[in-house]
């Protein structure tokens, strides 16, 4: 009888050559070994595809599809259809985890029957020639009831927690059964992971940043100037999804809906800094599209409604919450001057808004 693997990693692989290597080591070096390993060619043009077969020939657990390109949704599914793991583990080709990480949610799943491990990250940037770095580690915490997590999912809205793929092990029965895809769109993990939590039953966090996210590196797509029109619409589509969510769990308490338009009204912020900053825009179009922004219902009932944690963060509200184009115009010139100029200081600061909402959770 063929040995079905405990885990299976998914990893879609494009235009990554200089950082795959690294990544599959990463896996091959776990301390837990029932594993299998899909790495998706997704019609990579550099050689990520033959790294992919060589590494294949030297471990059986590795497994390789090369397919015409389609994005990373796209690969991950198309590995997902064939995977054959109890649990799901999805990884970014530029990325790597710790050599403790699948042991230790596998035991997590295991030992508390959880659909739904998850764990905390380490944020990795490189920008303007700077490396910079911060944890994000969720306190631990075990929800075995449907119930119990919807009231406390919230807690874990801000910091990403729920979003991500990577930080996670999935049962991947209860994606098969519900036949869940990764959509074709941008940002799909934040879709995905909304319809997963839909009907989760039990849920569990574990500390700890096992999972290295190189959230900017040379030439990724987070290091380019951003299409300011489709950053504003999708991210009032994902907040939409979570509307959807809280609207079908039946969640309508106070405390869960501060926290909702606190994580969009912050994500509007950052929609604003890019507007600012944008260097093919017009002073005039930019406040044009900050006052499109500011007129919009939802900004407003969120600038409302929304409280963040620190001094930091509502000071950088503050124009939204009065309506000001002018404010905004600014507050998103200086935010992006000092990403831009003074990097490490933009992280510790980031690093300082996360460590904050981390107390607040615990």
């Amino acid at each position: 009888m063929k040995h079905r693997p405990l885990v299976s990693v998914i990893a879609p692989v494009y235009k990554v050559a200089e950082y795959l290597p690294k990544m599959i080591d990463s896996v091959l070096a776990q301390t837990f070994k029932d594993f299998e390993l899909w790495l998706v060619d997704d019609g990579s043009p550099d050689n990520c595809g033959e790294i992919c077969d060589n590494a294949a020939q030297k471990d059986e657990r590795i497994k390789v599809i090369h397919k015409l390109n389609g994005g990373a949704a796209d690969a991950r599914n198309a590995a997902m259809e064939i995977a054959e793991g109890k649990y799901f583990h999805f990884i970014d080709s530029d990325d790597w985890i710790e050599p403790n990480m699948l042991q230790i949610l596998v035991e997590t799943a295991e030992k508390y029957n959880a659909m739904l491990v998850i764990t905390g990250f380490c944020m990795e940037y490189y920008e303007n020639g700077k490396y910079s770095s911060y944890d994000v580690s969720p306190e631990a915490a075990v929800y075995q009831t449907k119930e119990e997590f919807r009231l406390n999912a919230h807690k874990y809205l801000n910091q990403s927690f729920l979003s991500l793929p990577w930080s996670k092990l999935y049962l991947a029965d209860s994606i098969r059964e519900r036949k869940l895809k990764f959509p074709k769109t941008m940002w799909d993990d934040t879709h995905f992971n909304m319809d997963f939590l839909m009907d989760v039953e039990s849920v569990v966090f574990v500390p700890g940043s096992p999972y290295h996210y190189f959230r900017s590196r040379p030439g990724s797509e987070t290091t380019i100037v951003f299409n300011v029109e489709r950053l504003y619409n999708k991210r009032k589509e994902h907040f939409d999804h979570i509307r959807r969510l809280y609207k079908y769990w039946g969640i309508h308490d106070e405390e869960s809906l501060i926290s909702i338009y606190t994580y969009y009204i912050e994500r509007i912020l950052q929609c604003i800094q890019e507007i600012a900053v944008h260097p093919e825009l017009p002073a005039t179009e930019k406040k044009k599209k900050i006052y499109e922004i500011l007129e919009d219902k939802q900004t407003k009932k969120g600038a409302k409604i929304a409280k963040p944690d620190t001094f930091i963060m509502n000071a950088a509200i503050l124009p939204i919450r009065i309506g000001s184009v002018s404010l905004c115009y600014a507050m998103g010139k200086a935010i992006g001057f000092i990403k831009t100029h003074q990097s490490n200081i933009f992280y510790k600061l980031k690093a300082m808004v996360v460590h904050k909402a981390k107390k607040r959770i615990a």
